[in-house]
């Protein structure tokens, strides 16, 4: 008995890191929102010290999720495979930057 895996082929490494560091900056902004509420709620009465130290935990979490933003950004194309050429890769970031640029203007 043979069985053939043609219908269901994996996405390229590039594409399942993309869209893991997507969906990772997506639950690190929804962490921090769920704990900013929490840090509100313990912001009064005896539980101030908590809710401090959750405030503490939301500027932590904002930080890492713009980390994953940037390394979204500085991540392989997703139509790039494996061996994607160096200048490949650059020319795709210079055109980032350039409509970045161009956007400010």
């Amino acid at each position: 008995m043979t069985t053939t895996t043609a219908a269901t082929q994996l996405p390229p490494a590039e594409y399942t890191a993309r869209s893991d560091l997507d969906r990772l900056h997506a639950d690190a902004l929804d962490l921090a929102r769920r704990t900013a509420r929490m840090a509100g709620a313990l912001d009064h009465g005896h539980y101030s010290a908590a809710g401090g130290r959750a405030r503490a935990a939301v500027a932590h979490l904002w930080r890492a999720s713009e980390e994953l933003h940037g390394a979204f950004h500085a991540a392989p194309p997703r139509c790039a495979g494996p061996e994607a050429s160096l200048p490949r890769l650059c020319g795709r970031r210079m055109r980032y930057l350039a409509a970045r640029i161009a956007r400010r203007a």
